[in-house]
């Protein structure tokens, strides 16, 4: 009994914090308890600590609001100009999508609820694709640390598969979402390829690739290099080996592999 006591009372507190209708809980902070079932006692508490209890609301919404503010700047101007953005963060507060307890986690967690819902892309086909390039190089710039991987070499050879840095990635958009700012939020339809991946000092960076490059990037992680520049008609062997030698260099290929035969 006190167990579901307990429970009631966070479940409260949880939509005193996260549900929107803050008129009404600016009357009546007690709506939170009624809503879980909580009886007049628990009711009566939540309204005798009223102003405590608005300030909790107020501290604790910033607390998850301010990190999207920071991290989606360009998706925050975009939606502001048209009026969106205050009920975009609402569906997702709604929604109840944050489960860790780590403030780093809010933007993957929004990130991952745009996926999911498809919120305003009927209207933005491009929202998703600018909410991940926003948190693209937070992402790859928290990766969590790992061990090299074994059995790699730093010189690529022919028969050589490539091994990218666990924190590397190859991404691909339909819109050039990483050219957009504030003041201009509306990115350019044509495709766009990514290279996000940390260099040696551990910073994340940025690297705009070309369409063979990317393809290459990804083929040659499941065969051997020769066989992917022959079938993507590349012009040769050798300038592919040296652009891999210098995004080893740079750090976003951990090295190369040769299966045993």
């Amino acid at each position: 009994m006190a167990e579901s006591r307990t429970l009631g009372l966070q479940r409260a507190m949880a939509s005193l914090v996260l549900d929107g209708d803050e008129a009404v809980f600016e009357s009546d902070p007690g709506e939170a308890a009624r809503r879980q079932g909580l009886g007049d006692a628990e009711q009566r508490s939540f309204r005798d600590q009223g102003p405590g209890m608005r300030t909790y609301r107020e501290l604790a919404r910033m607390s998850l609001i301010e990190p999207l503010e920071t991290l989606f700047p360009v998706l925050k101007a975009l939606l502001d100009a048209a009026g969106a953005w205050d009920g975009c963060i609402q569906a997702f507060l709604d929604a109840r999508a944050i489960r860790s307890s780590h403030y780093r986690d809010i933007g993957p967690a929004f990130l991952g609820w745009l996926a999911a819902t498809g919120w305003g892309q009927d209207r933005w086909p491009f929202l998703l694709e600018l909410a991940h390039a926003e948190i693209l190089e937070v992402l790859v710039a928290r990766f969590p640390d790992a061990d090299p991987p074994g059995e790699v070499h730093a010189d690529p050879g022919p028969q050589d598969r490539v091994v990218l840095d666990p924190a590397t990635q190859v991404v691909t958009y339909t819109h050039a979402v990483h050219r957009v700012r504030e003041q201009a939020p509306v990115p350019e339809a044509r495709p766009t390829h990514l290279l996000a991946f940390r260099d040696g000092e551990g910073e994340a960076r940025l690297l705009e690739l070309t369409p063979a490059t990317a393809a290459l990037l990804v083929q040659a992680q499941t065969r051997p290099l020769a066989e992917t520049v022959a079938a993507l008609g590349l012009p040769g062997l050798t300038p592919a080996m040296n652009l891999l030698r210098d995004l080893h260099r740079d750090g976003a290929i951990a090295g190369f592999h040769r299966p045993l035969a």
